[in-house]
């Protein structure tokens, strides 16, 4: 079921209903009756993945919590020394670290399998023929589980969490399987965790028209970006995109813009329908992006956009990696061999390294995405150690600190954003190559030799395109949609209701729609 469908406005009005009109105490279990009712509709053999690791991370998280409590009371009860109890604590940290690791391969092991399986046979198939060996590895048919990159993550913070003692584990497994498939942020996230969503999923929620009314305009506002600018805007973007040889020049300069405007209308479109979807039944989700083309260096971008993944992988990987055994033995290497900066440099290094290893791999199983993402990381590097001299020179430049500077800087940040996106959809020497070809012999009159024409949008396609652009800017960028509804909030209810309205019409009369008047899925669904 498509959050962009008949069928989920149905389901969800159907929903609402039911939820207020029943006890509150019977709240959680309609959501989780409805999130696997959600799930079942793309197919109920599906539905055993999310079961697999809602099971296994639920009784592992509960046999850690148990082995934590009962070495509480045995210390307490056998009044260990200092030394004696680091000793026993030792042991027990074994035991559940084993437990850990036992529920992060199981469940990653999953996810790597159905995801990534295809992609590992299709290298060693490459392998074998470079190598002229007569054998060929054969492909599987396997059709990737709706969010399962989402719930895989969700569930193994929850899993670590437990492990380093943040909270107790949840002692209901009803309830700890509506944490993992709680349906609005099975499509795209945000990843959320158990100790800031517990108390909205689990408490009585009384009907509210405040929240019902802006969770309805937080939806349709994701519905204008997502039907009315992506879904316009991605055919025109994918012809550039997927014909270099086609479309050079001034149109690679067309296409990085062009996929970046359209994967954040897809992605933030899809973020604000199922955060307005949760806030209708009185759950609040995370933030997904927080003006992210405001930013002034790629590292602030990064702690802008997907908010939640980047979360994610600094809390569980970053620390982790920096802090382990293996980066301390490469620091003292790395001192050894180049000094003690570089030997204290290191284990922040080897933990870029792996953090955007992982997050070129999690959005996709190409080579495309691990060349994404360590393009990502030798940038993050290199600008790291430019920090020095980058203070020295704004300490000596008065004009580093005027607004207009400011916007260089923004602008800088988005430009390179763009041109590092260029590794998600061209093979990585082809990226150097159309980066070249678009730096010398871009030229406006390319624009009129008949290839925008066949882009296949209308002159009043990119009018509205540049019109609604220019609207999500404004409210997106600068985050004038919340001072907006704040205020609509204000004013009689006739006005709040036409203005509703009127952006329900805006999306219903220029949306763009697919054969059969169907919306395109979500980018990020894939994921």
């Amino acid at each position: 079921m498509l959050l962009i469908s008949y069928e989920f406005g149905a389901f969800l009005i159907i929903l609402t209903v039911i939820y207020y009109l029943i006890p509150g105490r019977f709240q959680w279990m309609l959501l989780l009756a409805a999130s696997y009712l959600f799930y079942m509709c793309g197919g109920p053999v599906y539905l055993l993945y999310p079961l697999i690791t809602t099971a296994t991370t639920w009784l592992l998280a509960r046999r850690i919590g148990r082995i934590s409590a009962q070495a509480r009371q045995y210390i307490r009860e056998q009044g260990f020394d200092r030394e004696q109890k680091k000793t026993y604590n030792q042991a027990v940290k074994r035991r559940k670290r084993r437990l850990l690791v036992l529920g992060l391969l199981l469940n990653f092991g999953i996810l790597a399998v159905l995801k990534y399986m295809n992609f590992v046979l299709q290298n060693v198939n490459g392998l074998l023929t470079l190598l002229q060996a007569p054998v060929q590895a054969g492909y599987v048919d396997w059709i990737l589980p709706l969010g399962i990159s989402y719930y895989t993550f969700q569930s193994m913070g929850y899993l670590i969490d437990v492990y380093n003692g943040k909270y107790e584990p949840e002692p209901n497994p009803a309830r700890f399987a509506l944490f993992v498939s709680f349906f609005p942020q099975l499509v795209a996230g945000p990843i959320s965790r158990f100790d800031q969503m517990k108390e909205d999923l689990f408490t009585a929620h009384r009907f509210d028209l405040r929240h019902v009314k802006m969770g309805a305009w937080r939806m349709l506002w994701g519905y204008f970006k997502k039907l009315v600018i992506a879904d316009r805007l991605g055919p025109a973007v994918v012809a550039i995109i997927s014909s270099p040889a086609e479309y050079n020049g001034i149109y690679v300069l067309l296409g990085m813009v062009g996929y970046t405007v359209w994967m954040y209308a897809d992605f933030a479109g899809g973020i604000d329908i199922v955060i307005g979807a949760a806030q209708i039944l009185g759950v609040k989700l995370p933030e997904n992006f927080n003006r992210p083309f405001l930013a002034s260096s790629l590292a602030e971008f990064w702690r802008r956009w997907h908010m939640t993944l980047m979360q994610w992988l600094r809390e569980y990987i970053f620390f982790p990696v920096s802090t382990s055994r293996f980066s301390k033995r490469v620091s003292a290497l790395a001192g050894k061999l180049f000094g003690k900066k570089s030997g204290l440099k290191a284990p922040v290094y080897v933990a870029n390294i792996v953090v955007w290893l992982t997050a070129g791999i999690w959005h996709g199983a190409s080579w495309n995405f691990v060349a994404w993402g360590m393009a990502n990381c030798v940038v993050m590097l290199i600008s790291a150690e430019l920090a020095g001299i980058y203070r020295s020179y704004r300490k000596r430049f008065a004009f580093t600190g005027t607004k207009g500077y400011r916007c260089f800087e923004v602008v800088r940040t988005f430009g390179l954003f763009c041109c590092l996106e260029m590794f998600e959809y061209y093979p990585f020497l082809t990226v150097f190559a159309m980066f070249g070809n678009m730096l010398t012999s871009s030229r406006l009159s390319q624009l009129f030799d008949g290839r925008f024409a066949s882009l296949g949008l209308t002159t009043a396609d990119w009018l509205l395109l540049g019109i609604c652009i220019v609207v999500m800017a404004a409210g997106s960028v600068l985050k004038r949609t919340r001072m907006f509804r704040e205020k609509l909030d204000q004013k009689p209810v006739w006005l709040q209701y036409a203005a509703i309205f009127g952006l329900f019409l805006v999306v219903l009369i220029t949306g763009a729609y697919g054969h059969g008047y169907d919306a395109s899925q979500f980018i990020y669904n894939q994921f």
